[in-house]
């Protein structure tokens, strides 16, 4: 979990299982750059933005490192 992405990071979207296979996350695993993160409160949301352009917030604890497998 990345909780003080650098703004431009790429990072990996990652959910858990149990939403993964309910089918409720269709960008896990991509990676994605950080356009502004949270820099204090409670939750900490940060704005991604996909592949394709689309802007998003989504929590910290969804990005990850990219992996390199």
């Amino acid at each position: 979990m990345l909780t003080c992405p650098r703004v431009g990071q790429l990072v990996q979207l990652h959910y858990s299982r149990k939403v993964v296979a309910a089918g409720c996350a269709p960008h896990h695993g991509k990676i994605v750059e950080v356009v502004v993160r949270a820099t204090r409160g409670r939750p900490r949301n940060h704005l991604i933005r996909l592949p394709d352009g689309v802007l998003m917030v989504v929590p910290c604890g969804n990005l990850r490192k990219p992996s390199t497998h």
